[in-house]
């Protein structure tokens, strides 16, 4: 047999169920201002960061140097480490296009393009700030060419392509980028460097031609003169013939040795007449 109890409720007076309205609609209050408290908070945090991203932006803009800023600073380094600073100025042109915070697909970072092992190795806390960048830089071209005796086109080759590349080829590195970086850098220092230096990486009969021009259609008049036609050879002088002389025929009369006399040299000189043969006598009529 199951017993089912059951619960008794009593009806509450009106100031008791009053209280408890009032308690109800405290807690509520209560929980709603929580939570719009909360939501603000959250909604003011975004605008906090935006405001600390502008302050670091402004931060960052303010610590960026500009064009003639820079140049100032290359000249200032360059001269104290006794570099020169178009040479300084050529690297930081071909490595970033003097943008500080360049970064390579290699890793290199800032205006000279320092990779982070050198950087450390230089005592460079920041690659991207340009002056420890510069400074950093320009010590290491110092000792490349303290290293390299000078020789430019080694030191910018072991600048590029690292010290055990030069090392293990004695020289410039057969690589394609290595050695259009030290023509270009030498292009923008010393064109005559650097046409020295192409001469020297990849021959004197190796540069390449100037394209050929198309050829014009029509003919260009020359107005030199025509080329003279060489001497004929010398020829000996052809023998004058002339006719032989008949010698004169000594008179009949006069014997050999005999000088002839004028009569003789008359007769010598006229011609041989033929005698006409001799008409015949008519008969006389008796």
């Amino acid at each position: 047999m199951r017993h089912h109890s059951m619960r008794s409720t009593h009806l509450l007076d009106p100031g008791e169920r009053r209280r408890r309205w009032l308690r109800g609609l405290v807690v509520m209050t209560l929980t709603l201002g929580g939570g719009y408290t909360v939501a603000g908070r959250v909604e003011e945090e975004p605008t906090q960061l935006a405001v600390a991203e502008e302050a670091a932006e402004v931060d960052d803009d303010s610590s960026t140097l500009t064009i003639a800023e820079i140049m100032a600073e290359i000249d200032e380094v360059a001269t104290r480490h006794r570099v020169p600073p178009r040479l300084v100025a050529a690297v930081i042109a071909v490595e970033s296009e003097f943008n500080p915070r360049a970064v390579s697909r290699r890793g290199a970072q800032g205006l000279m393009q320092l990779m982070p092992a050198t950087a450390a190795h230089l005592d460079v806390q920041d690659s991207f700030d340009p002056r420890e960048n510069i400074e950093g830089g320009v010590r290491h071209l110092r000792v490349l060419m303290d290293r390299y005796r000078n020789d430019l086109p080694v030191v910018l080759a072991a600048y590029n392509a690292g010290d055990t590349a030069v090392l293990n080829y004695r020289g410039v590195p057969p690589y394609r980028e290595t050695r259009q970086y030290v023509i270009r850098v030498l292009r923008r220092y010393d064109r005559d460097a650097a046409r020295a230096a192409a001469i020297r990486i990849y021959g004197a009969g190796s540069r390449p031609a100037k394209p050929a021009r198309p050829p014009l259609k029509t003919r260009l008049m020359s107005y030199s003169p025509p080329p003279a036609p060489p001497p004929a050879p010398p020829t000996a002088p052809l023998p004058v013939a002339y006719p032989a002389a008949s010698p004169a025929a000594a008179p009949a009369s006069s014997p050999r040795g005999r000088v002839p006399s004028e009569a003789d040299l008359i007769a010598a000189d006229e011609p041989v007449r033929t005698p006409l043969p001799a008409r015949p006598r008519s008969k006389e009529s008796p």
